[in-house]
């Protein structure tokens, strides 16, 4: 199924997106970092969206394994972005050293 009708297909169950457009472009740079850096660093990212807590910290993001050995990164949150963020700043504050065994 096409994007558009795949989209359109979910508008007639009542799920409107564009609500969510806003967050998710302005977190899109942030997750294409999170992309590059963790594909060349072997460390594992997970953004969980959990519908059972609509309202709440619907957001979860996960950053372990790799470079950062046994140290990790978990957070759950309302901002995609300033999860990511913060994942992002984790893993380049705390890679080098966790590999070195400092």
């Amino acid at each position: 199924m096409l994007d558009d009708a795949l989209l359109s297909e979910l508008r007639k169950h009542g799920i409107d997106h564009t609500a969510y457009l806003q967050a998710w472009g302005e977190a899109a740079e942030l997750l294409a970092a999170g992309d590059a850096l963790f594909r060349a660093g072997g460390s594992n990212a997970i953004v969980k969206i959990d519908g059972g807590r609509m309202g709440q910290e619907v957001y979860t993001v996960v950053v372990s394994g790799g470079r950062l050995g046994e140290t990790f990164y978990r957070k759950d949150g309302t901002d995609l972005r300033s999860l990511l963020r913060e994942a992002l700043s984790f893993y380049l504050a705390n890679a080098d050293s966790a590999s070195s065994g400092a």
